[in-house]
């Protein structure tokens, strides 16, 4: 069965039934969880990957391109973020219908919370530990908090229509959804949990990125294939850079940014001061799931297409390696540990 909302297909994937596992048509799913900035104190010798197709969650070892474990998480995971202390994490089910919860020591899931309509994209607060999940079906972002037993649904904030990718200012405070259907991203003030302001960008966005000092937000729009650049305290577009086919999600590194084109096959590269594009890297089948290691070292990309991991050097674009991951890797969100 074709993929809902999927407007092309991939040249060798299988297509799950449920409209949350596809993206780039009306039903354009996933994109999730923003990518977070990683505190000062977190390695990323690690990313997490959700191996959507494969209900599961890996751990894979950047240095030796190995994977440690799959953890095995029913529901076709999609979204991924960390805890401030980067030792659990929190993976949306679009199938499953809510959030489990991995201790990433033990390796093993621990607790798992049940959500109504599409838990899809998700965003942990750097500061109060607060965990967002954005439902995909709606026009809202369920508030969780996490404690000993797990997660507990304490509320709701209205957002536009199918939120999708979510980002949390450093100190904070502000918290931004890119709502796909509505064409906007929402400024929210964390504190009193209502949107404060909608900013208009391209059509269709869903990955949501800031800028390390949380000034600036980026938008992948997917139709329109550009990015938006906000100006978060002005709430207003400031610039668009044109990108790939159906971009997904944006990471920065080196003073440049970086897009994955999901129908390209490629990575968009560009300076974030001028909002040129400077080059096209070529990648895996259908890339998604975009980070920077701490170091600045190394994009890392997840290819849904070929279940892989692309490895970037930022400076020198160009691909210095592949690993093997599990069926329909998508690492959306903040996965680098």
């Amino acid at each position: 069965m074709r993929k809902a909302g999927a407007l092309r297909f991939t040249r060798r994937r299988r297509r799950p039934s449920h409209p949350l596992l596809r993206s780039g048509g009306r039903f354009w799913a996933w994109g999730l969880v923003c990518l977070a900035w990683l505190p000062a104190h977190a390695l990323a010798q690690q990313a997490l990957v959700t191996a959507q197709l494969g209900n599961a969650v890996e751990i894979i070892d950047l240095g030796s391109k190995t994977i440690l474990q799959s953890i095995p998480v029913p529901g076709a995971p999609a979204g991924i973020a960390l805890s401030p202390d980067r030792k659990t994490a929190y993976v949306t089910r679009p199938e499953g219908h809510g959030v489990s919860v991995i201790d990433l020591d033990a390796r093993r899931v621990t607790a798992s919370l049940d959500l109504p309509g599409g838990p899809l994209g998700i965003g942990v607060n750097p500061k109060s530990g607060e965990v967002y999940v954005a439902d995909w079906y709606g026009a809202r972002v369920f508030v969780l908090r996490p404690n000993a037993a797990g997660l507990t649904l304490e509320g709701e904030i209205a957002t536009g229509k199918s939120p999708s990718g979510i980002a949390v200012t450093p100190d904070g405070a502000t918290l931004l959804v890119a709502n796909r259907e509505s064409d906007t991203v929402s400024i929210v003030d964390v504190g009193s949990r209502r949107e404060t302001r909608q900013v208009s960008v391209g059509q269709h966005p869903f990955g949501l990125t800031l800028s390390a000092d949380g000034r600036y937000a980026y938008t992948a729009n997917v139709v329109s294939n550009d990015v938006s650049a906000i100006d978060v305290a002005a709430g207003r577009e400031t610039g668009r850079v044109t990108t790939g086919q159906r971009p997904y999600v944006i990471a920065f590194a080196v003073g440049k940014g970086f897009v994955t084109d999901q129908y390209s096959n490629t990575v968009t590269v560009f300076d974030p001061a001028t909002l040129k594009t400077l080059a096209a890297i070529d990648v895996g089948d259908h890339p998604e799931g975009i980070a920077a290691t701490h170091d600045g070292k190394t994009i890392v990309v997840a290819n849904w297409g070929d279940n892989a991991l692309s490895l970037i050097d930022p400076s020198s674009l160009q691909v210095t390696g592949t690993i093997g991951t599990g069926d329909g890797p998508r690492a959306f969100g903040d996965f680098l540990r």
